[in-house]
């Protein structure tokens, strides 16, 4: 995660959504940085609500933060995430994050241990976007929410933030690698995504979300998906 208190933002990175490419363009004029590990680099809007933002609104107060974040199209999300994890390097027994490796076996059966009741093996201990972006209340925990497709949404903010022209660069594209998934798993997957889809119906549509405008809860959004 990335704080600029001088221009007024704070990029809650969701992983496998351009985090890299916002990253190296925003963090010369960021004066916060939080690195690490995932839980560190990728700290959600629960633990910046309730941990992050009181610091920096007492130590701060003067700086107006927006917080902002990227939405990725939630079924390709997760085959993302499947495709990450077939990599090479994770086949290695000896690797620190061998358990979640992916590449022995097929996205459905990726995608049905994903889908399990109760306790899932490690490589498919996934949360969902809409997780990351919202509050235990249910409500949307950050300021502005922005699609991948619409990349330029997130320079024309950062650019009105900054002052100048902020472009971002495209940064760990993931190869291609067509996937098919069993209809009936699909219904399942689309099921179990229903408010990840429904945001994200929203964000792409228009402007993205912004919650001064549109409020802070999905079911006031005019998402379609009723």
């Amino acid at each position: 995660m990335q704080i600029s208190t001088r221009y007024g933002f704070a990029f809650l990175c969701a992983p496998k959504c351009a985090s890299t490419a916002v990253e190296s363009s925003i963090r010369k004029y960021c004066n916060i940085s939080f690195s690490g590990g995932p839980a560190i680099r990728h700290m959600n809007a629960r633990f910046y609500t309730a941990n992050i933002m009181p610091v920096h609104q007492a130590l701060a107060p003067q700086a107006n933060i927006e917080s902002f974040s990227l939405m990725r199209e939630p079924l390709e999300w997760i085959a993302s995430w499947y495709r990450y994890r077939t990599r090479a390097a994770l086949r290695d027994p000896t690797h620190p994050n061998h358990e979640n490796y992916t590449g022995h076996l097929s996205y459905d059966e990726f995608i049905s241990e994903y889908l399990a009741p109760g306790e899932r093996q490690s490589f498919a201990k996934l949360p969902t976007q809409f997780d990351f972006v919202s509050l235990s209340s249910g409500a949307i925990g950050i300021d502005h929410v922005m699609p991948t497709s619409k990349i330029r949404l997130v320079s024309e903010f950062l650019s009105n933030k900054i002052g100048r022209k902020i472009k971002i660069p495209r940064k760990n594209v993931s190869p291609k690698m067509p996937l098919e998934l069993d209809a009936t798993l699909e219904h399942r997957l689309r099921e179990h995504l229903r408010r990840d889809i429904a945001l994200y119906a929203f964000v792409s549509q228009g402007e993205g979300f912004n919650r001064a405008c549109h409020g802070d809860r999905l079911e006031d959004l005019d998402t379609g998906a009723g």
